[in-house]
């Protein structure tokens, strides 16, 4: 285990995965400066090294983050938008989690508020415990949405569903957020860290050159037309012809059938 910040601990682990874990417990995870500060250390050395496997995000206390903290001035600096310095650092975070070029997962366990349910959502999957709940109450404290919400949601469930969610400010449960596409798959309670890990470690069965063009071509899809993805497909296609992972993958292939016969 490596503590990036005592608020943010990140465990390099042996298969590869990157496990990182929101540490406020005390505060239900609310994001803090010190969180969003660590996080920009740790996205730069999965930048520049060779990428992990995948990222795993959850929170301590058997809760994911109940968002920004209300008790904390978001202020920082003397810039034209000092007043929300911490919310344009956790933006910076948030985009630079969606263009990771290795699948990200959040775990859910106890609940994802606000800020806390961006980051969430900015994830490829969400492996959410049966007894999560999910929330955007931002204009019930006179706030509009952040981190991206807006846009997250409307991407995901369209404007109708994503104004109802936004203007009632009611949280949902882990079973409606499935029904609705905002999570990947449902998980007993306390279980939502070790069903990711299993699954991120398993990812690709150790193709990495082929799961990481996936997951870029995930990320062009949100933004880019049709056109643009078949072209990035056809020199994904090239790259991975001329590799040696699906070559590896044709021979085990073959093996299976013999075996069979």
């Amino acid at each position: 285990m490596h503590a990036a910040d005592s608020r943010l601990l990140v465990d390099y682990r042996d298969d590869g995965v990157v496990l990182v874990t929101l540490n406020r417990p005390e505060a239900k995870n609310a994001v803090s400066f010190e969180m969003w500060r660590a996080f920009a250390a740790l996205l730069d050395r999965i930048e520049h090294e060779s990428p992990a496997r995948a990222l795993v995000i959850g929170g301590a206390g058997g809760f994911f983050s109940v968002g920004g903290d209300m008790k904390i001035p978001p202020a920082g600096g003397d810039g034209a938008l000092a007043p929300a310095t911490r919310l344009e650092w956790g933006q910076r975070i948030i985009a630079r989690l969606t263009r990771l070029p290795i699948p990200t997962i959040a775990a859910v366990e106890g609940g994802a508020y606000g800020v806390g349910w961006s980051l969430a959502l900015a994830c490829d999957l969400i492996f959410a415990a049966e007894d999560a709940r999910f929330g955007a109450p931002f204009v019930d404290f006179g706030l509009a949405p952040d981190g991206g919400a807006a846009w997250f949601l409307a991407k995901r469930i369209g404007r109708h569903r994503a104004a109802e969610l936004l203007l009632s400010s009611r949280a949902i449960d882990a079973r409606e957020a499935l029904t609705l596409g905002l999570a990947s798959r449902l998980t007993a309670p306390n279980a939502a860290i070790d069903h990711a890990l299993a699954f991120a470690a398993g990812i690709g069965k150790g193709n990495r050159h082929a799961v990481e063009l996936t997951k870029r071509l995930l990320h062009d899809a949100e933004t880019g037309a049709l056109e643009n993805c078949h072209a990035l497909e056809l020199a994904y296609c090239a790259i991975l012809q001329r590799g040696d992972e699906l070559a590896r993958a044709r021979e085990a292939f073959a093996a299976r059938n013999k075996s069979k016969t």
